[in-house]
């Protein structure tokens, strides 16, 4: 089969950046393992350059985003699309609801070719919460601009995949509410995770006092809120460690963490590590007891599953689609966003129980089994037969 994938695809496979990053590189890997004909058009670039890279039956599209900012990408619309009609594929698939998403698809299903679409988080409730939380003119354009493109992207939609029931509730309510105009069929299918993290799991692992949290540094993953709780953590559990990696998605929000880091008591036991290669990140996630995340939205949170395969419980909030990835109670434990506290307390409650932390080790790491991308593309591929 000929498949065109859509979506930001990274640059280098020893450092992805970010979550559709990660599926759409997971997702190309298992379909050629599959024998399948796949070309990845990656979203334009700033300061990037028009290129294809090609080895055996995956070939990568890449292209300059000639404007100032990431929205100029759809200049080159009409291009992509031009060289997507050109290799004549059986389907394509596109991941992600902004606007190039929108013009590609009118394009590219008027042409005649089957299309589907992976909704990775739900813009609307992202833009809503960073509106609600951190109110500014530019919040506000985000919200109105985007949730308006997103919406039109669902309606015109015919089947769609969506990572957790909690992002297929969301589409369901915007039906209801006439934010579309027609409601898709859809596709619960998570995002996958690399094999490698399931080999990192170590039922003998000695429980150290070592928390891990991987994410974007942005406002969305909450890495404020973490910090705050972490100190309550040392005031219980002195030789507590912290490791914050991530890719630097928020200039301003990164400056303020560090700053909010250099300014703590317990500084010293803190590390904020940028742009890590892939290997790099694998032994932070071999040498952590447990993983935290204090998100304010999320899908699913690949990061999370991850986790979860390495066999570390996590501690993240109830936000979005986590209650649908970890299990309170037997995988993890879950607060109430920005409720320090009691994010502080199930930390603390983990890091002074090693036998809740082994057993929700091997729940979590056998939960995450599932997300195997071979165990995923198995059924992204019969959406695709069908």
């Amino acid at each position: 089969m000929g498949i065109v994938l859509v979506g930001s695809y990274p640059l280098s496979a020893d450092c992805i950046r970010g979550g559709v990053e990660s599926s759409v590189y997971g997702l190309a890997q298992a379909l050629v393992a599959r024998k399948h004909v796949v070309d990845v058009f990656d979203y334009p670039r700033l300061k990037g350059n028009d290129k294809s890279e090609r080895n055996d039956l995956l070939t990568i599209h890449r292209y300059a985003n000639k404007g100032t900012h990431n929205q100029d990408a759809t200049q080159r619309a009409k291009e992509i699309f031009r060289d997507i009609v050109a290799l004549h594929p059986d389907i394509v698939h596109l991941h992600g609801t902004g606007k190039l998403s929108l013009l590609l698809y009118k394009a590219i299903n008027k042409y005649g070719i089957p299309v589907i679409l992976t909704v990775h988080g739900l813009l609307h409730e992202e833009k809503k919460n960073a509106l609600r939380k951190h109110p500014s003119l530019k919040h506000l354009y985000q919200y109105f601009h985007q949730s308006k493109v997103e919406f039109k992207v669902l309606s015109l939609a015919s089947r769609i995949i969506v990572d957790t029931k909690y992002v297929a509730d969301k589409i369901n309510e915007y039906y209801n509410k006439g934010k579309i105009s027609h409601l898709p069929t859809i596709e619960i299918i998570p995002q996958g995770i690399n094999e490698h993290f399931i080999t990192l799991y170590n039922k003998d692992k000695k429980p150290a006092k070592n928390i891990l949290s991987v994410g974007s540094i942005s406002k969305r993953k909450g890495h404020l809120y973490l910090v705050n709780a972490f100190e309550k953590v040392c005031q219980q559990v002195p030789d507590a460690q912290l490791v914050i990696a991530g890719v630097k998605s928020e200039v301003a929000y990164y400056d303020l963490l560090s700053r909010r880091i250099a300014s703590s008591n317990y500084k010293e036991h803190i590390r904020l590590l940028i742009d890590l290669p892939q290997e790099e990140l694998y032994d932070y996630y071999s040498q952590a007891t447990i993983f935290a995340l204090h998100s304010e939205e999320e899908s699913q949170g690949i990061a999370l599953v991850e986790a979860m395969a390495s066999g570390l419980p996590v501690v993240s909030t109830t936000v979005g689609g986590i209650p649908d990835v970890v299990t309170q109670n037997k995988t993890g434990l879950l607060s109430i966003y920005s409720n320090i506290d009691s994010f502080a307390e199930n930390i603390v409650r983990l890091l002074q129980s090693p036998n809740l932390i082994a057993e929700m080790s091997i729940a979590a790491h056998n939960q995450a089994e599932e997300y195997i991308w071979d165990n995923i593309a198995t059924k992204i591929e019969k959406v695709y037969k069908q």
